[in-house]
Order: C-alpha cells, then structure tokens, then sequence
C-alpha cells in the first residue's frame, strides 16, 4: 500500500471514522464498471467527475465523503480508492488494538494452532486481537509464512532451504 494512500486514509479516519458508510459507499462506486472507468479516466476532467459524484443517490446525506471522494476525482487520485479502504480498515483495526495477520500455510491449521498462534503474536506486538486472513501455498513444502503490521516471518521448509542455500553461497565465496 502506497504512502499517499495510508495518508489519505488516515486523514477521512481522523474526521469520519464511519467504516461502514465508508465500505458501502466506495463499493458502489468500484463495482459499477462504467462509473469506475469514469472517474479514473484521466481524459475527463475532474470537475466533471465531482458533478458525476455529486448526482449518485448514495452519497446524498454524506457531505464529508461526497467531498471526499470529489478531491480523489479532482486530483486524478481516484485509483487509490482500494488501497485507501484498506488503510482506512488496518487504521479502524489499531485504533481497537487489534491487526490484520496474513497467514500463509500448506495446510490450514486446526482452531487449537490458530488460538496458540494468536496468542503468541499478541504478546509479541502488544495487540488484544488478531483477525487471520488465511491462504494455503503448497510451494511452501511445510511450516507457514506470516505477515503482520510490516512484520514478515518465514518459519516454511522453502525459507529454510533458501537460508541454508545462500548459507552454503556465503561460505563458497569466502
């Protein structure tokens, strides 16, 4: 995710932390394939945009997100909409003291080593919660690979083999 993004979200969190009109009304912007391409077409200017954004009936009642959304579309910054929801959704997450871990493994672990693993991470980074997004990679050979507020660790077959390889390098070229 992008720096300008993050600062985005940030920003819209610090005066309208509303994630679920938040949600709502940027997915009815994305999913409608027509007005997407619109309001990230670089050949329409961005006051035509904001006059598009300003006749969506979802946005009606919701001043601070309709203007928004019109400096995204002013500014030629409207495809940062996806990373900024995703910014928006880890800031709503730190803000209850909880993070977004992305687990990836060859198998899925039973509700005991998920529990175990929550624990652990939330000792290590000081959080009461940690939601798993979960993805299966058979190229990982065993063990898993996680990654939580920037933080990555390799605890796979794969990593270890990759370590024990440049290991074997480094001594070959010492």
């Amino acid at each position: 995710m992008s720096e300008l993004a993050r600062r985005y979200a940030l920003a819209l969190y610090s005066v309208c932390p509303d994630e679920q009109t938040l949600e709502q009304t940027a997915h009815v912007l994305m999913d409608d394939t027509t007005l997407w391409q619109t309001l990230c077409s670089p050949a329409i200017q961005g006051q035509e945009k904001a006059r598009v954004l300003a006749r969506l009936p979802v946005l009606d009642g919701h001043g601070l997100l309709l203007n928004f959304y019109r400096l995204l579309a002013e500014k030629g910054r409207m495809t940062l909409l996806p990373e900024i929801l995703e910014a928006f959704n880890e800031e709503v997450l730190r803000q209850k003291g909880m993070a977004r871990c992305r687990l990836s493994c060859v198998r899925a672990p039973d509700a005991a080593e998920l529990d175990k693993l929550r624990r652990a991470l939330c000792r290590l980074h000081h959080k009461q919660d940690v939601i798993f997004e979960i993805r299966t990679d058979p190229s990982l050979l065993g063990g898993f690979t996680l990654e939580i507020e920037g933080v990555r660790y390799d605890k796979s077959v794969r990593g270890a083999l990759s370590g024990l390889g440049r290991q074997l390098e480094e001594r070959r070229m010492a």
